[in-house]
């Protein structure tokens, strides 16, 4: 960021953060050491993905996350820190990702052992199923020679790495697509448009081109809110339940409009909202954030937290912590099972599931709660907008979300962090 687009540490402000979301969140946590902060959110629960429910258990009340659930420390450290600042606990949970084809009536999973690929022994006969197996090992190669060798950041898209490459279908239907659509929630079409290095330096970065290199990864104890309440109850003014309808800069500061009518000025904002909403709320919004911005896509994924089990694996040995089931219909979002028993360690006799995008498929009385979940898209657009990112922060305005990074907690939390950075205080 040019330094004349950073305040001078010692001028205290008064701060608006729109959006109470982990990059909002987290801004506000940093920015109140230092400024007089004042947190709005649309909703009338605070926390964004942080989702928690409670459910009436068997043995008692369960507390049951459905958007943000895992972390580690390896790839998530800010977000560890804010945890550990915050006091909250955290416990080991295992991952794991199964692919269910209904059509060919396959399943396995990964991260499960030997056993996981081998769930249904007739498999070992299918030359298909054993060539996407080699294939899958081929590609871990391939994807990092891809990385060390070339500095192609935004001209090949990961279906077209995959081509190139000569893989196999069965190896972009049964591997390749399911591990970007459980990652991002995205559609077979949509995951193969993601950049392939932007991809591929996730993947390393998560240990995922190798095998055995996958760090530790941890769920909140007693679910994600209570980090959002936790940080919350610190922060002097928070105003929920009343959406910000207008950000406008002026000569001397910015205009906060809700829909109450409610008018509030302050010396600057953070934007700690989705990129097209906070291009919508932008008032005066330059050529650069409409530019900018505008480059960014997302998706919606019907969300389902729920008590029926037909959507899992059938054999018990490919049933993991994420389930991915094969859909023909690339436009659909990807149908995913998260088994929050296993997640969070929920007792086993009380079955709980989390469900993206297959909604008549559940049996409507055993639903829990319906949500709907918004999640950025990476293509080659985005990819490039996203390193211009930088030349919007100013001395009155700030921007914040996960689609700042890879789109998860810890890239929300990060950018929080820098918006902060960018009125003056560190953290």
């Amino acid at each position: 960021m040019p330094a004349s687009a950073t305040v001078p540490p010692h001028a205290r402000r008064r701060v608006a953060v729109v959006g109470s979301g982990v990059s909002g969140l987290t801004a506000a946590h940093v920015l109140a050491t230092r400024d007089d902060v004042t947190l709005y959110e649309a909703d009338d629960r605070l926390g964004g993905h942080a989702h928690t429910h409670t459910v009436a258990g068997r043995h008692g009340e369960l507390a049951v996350d459905s958007g943000f659930i895992v972390h580690n420390d390896r790839t998530y450290p800010l977000l560890s820190r804010l945890l550990r600042e915050l006091g909250v606990a955290t416990r080991d949970t295992e991952m794991s990702m199964s692919i269910r084809d209904e059509r060919r009536g396959l399943e396995y999973a990964g991260g499960r052992g030997v056993r996981g690929f081998v769930a249904r022994p007739r498999q070992l006969l299918d030359a298909e199923y054993l060539g996407m197996l080699g294939a899958v090992r081929r590609f871990h190669g391939l994807a990092a020679r891809f990385l060390a060798e070339t500095d192609d950041e935004d001209t090949t898209t990961y279906g077209e790495f995959i081509r190139d490459a000569g893989l196999p279908e069965a190896f972009t239907r049964l591997y390749a697509v399911p591990v970007v659509a459980c990652v991002w929630s995205s559609g077979g079409g949509a995951a193969l448009e993601y950049p392939a290095r932007y991809l591929f330096r996730f993947l390393e970065h998560h240990g995922m081109l190798s095998v055995g290199d996958s760090p530790q990864w941890r769920t909140v104890v007693g679910g994600s809110r209570t980090y959002v309440d936790r940080l919350v109850s610190r922060l002097p003014a928070v105003h929920s339940g009343d959406p910000v309808t207008a950000v406008t800069r002026t000569d001397d500061g910015v205009e906060i409009r809700s829909a109450s009518g409610r008018l509030d000025r302050h010396d600057g904002v953070v934007m700690a909202t989705h990129a097209d909403d906070a291009l919508r709320l932008l008032v005066d919004a330059t050529p650069a954030e409409k530019e900018i911005l505008g480059a960014f896509r997302y998706s919606r994924n019907e969300t389902v937290l729920h008590r029926d089990g037909s959507l899992m694996p059938r054999a018990r040995l490919a049933r993991a912590s994420w389930n991915y089931l094969v859909d023909e219909d690339e436009s659909r979002g990807a149908v995913v099972t998260y088994w929050m028993n296993r997640l969070q360690g929920l007792p086993a006799d009380d079955p709980l599931y989390v469900t993206l995008n297959a909604t008549e498929r559940i049996d409507p009385a055993r639903v829990v709660a319906t949500m709907e979940y918004t999640h950025p898209l990476y293509d080659l657009e985005a990819v490039r907008a996203q390193r211009r990112l930088p030349e919007l922060s100013t001395e009155r305005t700030a921007f914040a979300g996960a689609y700042h990074g890879w789109g998860f907690h810890e890239d929300g939390c990060r950018s929080g962090v820098e918006a902060a950075r960018a009125f003056g205080v560190t953290w």
